[in-house]
């Protein structure tokens, strides 16, 4: 069937099903191909990936000295158990001569390596900003998931000074001492009622720096809301006069606080957002050999 010049070179036959060789309308025949099977190694040390796969790849054995077309596959998805090591009676076979020499086996190689390289990826999901690639087989969700706890984390320490520049001056208006027209016997309920208001605003602010559902903002895609925690006075609305000032101070203040953690969580949750595909390329030293065959595929003659 076969002039093989390559003592080394393995000689397999693809199997039909003996149901489609039955059909006796069809005369099937043998017909050359090359079977090369390969292990296939994607590194890329940004990504912090090392990842092999075995691969098979065939295409029909050019004639004459053209080139083999290794985009165009020979069988589209060849199974283990559809590899004969004879031919399968039934069959006709290859009516012409296979002569290969080590010369052209060699260029055959070169042909699926160069290939190889230029078309075989493996794809990975990457936020610049934080340079974090997915692991394999991430999903698009999954690695979103983790750059948001990555911008969680990073977030976090800016958030703590923001809340304790704001608890300084809390502080502060806890510290400040009545003007001097305020009578005496009033002071110790207004020291009370100070307290109590400032301690709200600071539970407040809490919840509006600290304590801010991010993954629920990066879902909805919007901020708006999050940081949506109204300042309330005290209850019925009755604040005495004495206490107006600092009402309008908290309020400021309040008010400043939501801005300046709303600016860090927009910006927070546009640098989570990001995501690009990332390609592995192969590189030659990547691409080992396994073993190389002439392949025989059934064609309707």
């Amino acid at each position: 069937m076969s002039g093989n010049a390559m003592s080394e070179l393995v000689e397999l036959w693809v199997s039909l099903e003996e149901s489609v060789l039955a059909d006796s309308s069809i005369t099937w025949r043998y017909r050359p191909a090359l079977l090369f099977e390969c292990l296939l190694e994607f590194r890329d040390p940004r990504a912090e990936i090392v990842h092999s796969e075995d691969r098979r790849y065939t295409t029909w054995l050019p004639r004459d000295e053209a080139a083999a077309d290794w985009s165009i596959s020979a069988v589209a998805e060849l199974a283990p158990e559809q590899i004969r090591t004879a031919p399968q009676p039934g069959i006709r076979p290859y009516e012409d001569v296979v002569l290969l020499t080590d010369a052209r086996l060699a260029e055959f190689e070169n042909d699926l390596i160069e290939h190889l390289v230029r078309s075989e990826r493996v794809v990975l999901h990457h936020n610049p900003g934080l340079r974090l690639y997915s692991r394999l087989n991430e999903s698009r969700e999954a690695f979103l998931e983790r750059a948001l706890e990555e911008v969680r984390a990073r977030l976090q320490p800016t958030l703590k000074e923001l809340m304790r520049e704001f608890q300084l001056q809390l502080e502060q208006l806890r510290q400040r001492p009545f003007p001097d027209d305020v009578p005496e016997e009033l002071r110790s309920g207004l020291e009370v009622q100070r307290r109590r208001m400032i301690s709200r605003v600071e539970a407040r602010l809490n919840r509006v720096v600290l304590d801010h559902p991010i993954g629920a903002a990066l879902r909805s895609d919007s901020v708006e809301g999050v940081l949506d925690v109204p300042l309330e006075g005290e209850k019925g609305g009755e604040v005495p006069d004495e206490l107006q000032p600092l009402v309008q101070e908290l309020e400021r203040l309040y008010e400043a606080a939501a801005a300046r953690a709303g600016a860090l969580l927009r910006e927070a949750l546009d640098q989570a957002r990001e995501c690009e595909p990332y390609a592995v390329a192969l590189h030659p030293h990547g691409i080992r050999i396994l073993r190389r065959a002439l392949l025989w595929v059934p064609t309707p003659d």
